[in-house]
């Protein structure tokens, strides 16, 4: 009974991510409760402060709990700290000017906050995809390109017409860090990689970050910005949101390496790709329908890049889609179609040119008996195994496939039957040279038997299958781990 009590307890306890939103819930009623009141000087600022302050100290403990995030929750810390410094600037400015002063020295340590995410978020995106994710990037700047130019039209160039000046050059600077936000943020949220809870507050995060700045810029822009209205709330939500992130259990999938080369086409992506493409020409009829001059040069040169990305990335869904179809999406072999494919065009070449031509089946022996006992993640992490073995003990002309279930086919051009035997028994002996973990703490050992037949011995490619499969299963029958070629009487022993 007690130890059903102690479960039901430990179900039930709060976790700290969900403490550290409770507490940002606090903050924030606080902080609006004591607007209207004459506390103690400062009380308001620090309450604001909180929210990056407690994305500071989450960030910390993260990299301590998990050296994995290290480098990126230093990052963010220095981010969050830069931001907390400038607050007090800003405070401590007013203060002693009796006024607001803009720009000012605490403009420097926001501005700062912004390479230092960016950064941060960039390491993230290079610890789960460390290779070249063309579709990600493609994606990516998609969606920046096209957020970029709302950015520059509505926010940028209406503040450029005189860099020379302070506040027009800090009021400038504010959009073009949004614009790094946009770009990392974008590659990072399309990547390939897994997305748990942690993914998403950040996205979250981002959201509500970008979505305040540039209320902010726009109301700057045109002169209505009040300090302490409703977009403190944004981004004391957005300070807290991200600290719960880093917090979360799910953290340390932020920089868990990708299994998927690209990610899927799906249908959520193509309506984001879609949207968009579609910022630059909207804006343009939206402008000329409220009788604005729209900067058509500009938006000419967008939706130009944007044709050629989109353009790109449909021939990459093309190649990608043509790919899928020959290509096993556990194990990453060849398909059975590719496979039969291949053989018809080898034979054809080996009958011109008079070439051997030979055939391994495999099959990985009581294969059932591991999806029974660890279950299908168990079976798979051995036909993922088995797979990276069967590539290391093959010659790199040889086709590869995935034939079937737990059965491979290996197609060997050029190859006499003495020479696919020690082929086959090279791959025979690699596969149960050492165990396979089917879980974190488990090991099994794993052996394979192989068939073998090749021609000419046999007239057609029909034949040639037909023939690798009865050798396959005489040593099966004969008591596994073991290579049978066409014309054994016996099968050989391991």
């Amino acid at each position: 009974m007690s130890s059903v009590v102690s479960a039901a307890t430990t179900t039930r306890r709060v976790q700290v991510w969900q403490l550290c939103l409770g507490v940002g819930v606090l903050a924030m009623i606080a902080y609006f409760g004591l607007g209207h009141l004459d506390v103690l000087p400062g009380t308001q600022v620090a309450l604001y402060c909180s929210a990056n302050g407690a994305l500071a100290v989450a960030a910390i403990v993260s990299a301590r709990r998990h050296p994995s995030l290290r480098g990126p929750m230093l990052l963010i810390t220095a981010s969050a700290v830069s931001s907390v410094i400038g607050d007090v600037t800003y405070y401590f400015v007013a203060l002693v000017s009796g006024e607001e002063v803009y720009p000012s020295i605490a403009d420097v340590f926001y501005l700062a906050a912004y390479p230092l995410m960016a950064l941060g978020l960039l390491l993230i995106v290079r610890r789960r995809t460390p290779g070249w994710d063309g579709a990600s990037i493609i994606d990516a700047a998609i969606v920046a390109i096209g957020t970029g130019f709302l950015v520059y039209q509505f926010l940028i160039a209406p503040q450029a017409t005189d860099l020379t000046s302070a506040d027009q050059f800090v009021s400038v600077a504010y959009p073009v860090g949004d614009l790094m936000l946009i770009v990392v943020g974008s590659r990072l949220m399309l990547g390939a990689g897994p997305r748990g809870t942690a993914l998403r507050m950040i996205g979250a995060y981002l959201g509500l970050v970008l979505f305040a700045d540039t209320v902010y810029s726009y109301q700057s822009v045109n002169g209505i910005f009040q300090a302490g209205n409703a977009l403190d709330a944004f981004w004391m939500t957005s300070g807290f949101v991200f600290a719960a992130a880093v917090l979360h259990p799910s953290a340390p999938t932020l920089v868990t390496r990708s299994n998927a080369a690209t990610p899927d086409a799906t249908t959520g992506r193509l309506i984001i790709l879609a949207v968009g493409a579609m910022t630059a020409p909207t804006s343009i009829l939206i402008q000329e329908a409220l009788g604005q001059a729209p900067d058509t040069i500009a938006a000419a040169i967008v939706c130009n890049l944007l044709f050629l990305l989109v353009l790109v990335r449909m021939t990459g869904l093309v190649r990608a889609q043509r790919l899928a179809a020959i290509t096993d999406g556990l194990t990453g072999l060849r398909s059975r179609r590719y496979f039969e494919e291949a053989l018809g065009n080898e034979s054809a070449r080996a009958e011109r040119y008079h070439l051997p031509l030979s055939m391994l089946l495999l099959d990985i022996d009581h294969f059932k008996n591991v999806n029974d006992t660890y279950g299908h993640n168990g079976g798979d992490r051995v036909l993922v195994e088995v797979t990276h073995r069967l590539r290391e003990l093959t010659r790199p002309g040889d086709v590869v496939a995935r034939y079937g279930g737990e059965e491979f086919a290996v197609l060997l051009p050029a190859t006499g039957p003495e020479q696919a035997r020690e082929i086959a028994e090279r791959i025979r002996r690699g596969v149960s040279a050492a165990p396979i973990a089917v879980s974190d703490s488990r090991l099994v050992r794993v052996t394979v038997s192989v068939g073998v037949a090749g021609m000419p011995a046999v007239a057609t490619t029909a034949e040639l299958v037909l023939t690798a499969d009865r050798a396959l299963y005489a040593a099966k029958n004969a008591g596994r781990n073991r290579v049978t070629s066409a014309a054994d009487s016996y099968p050989a022993a391991a």
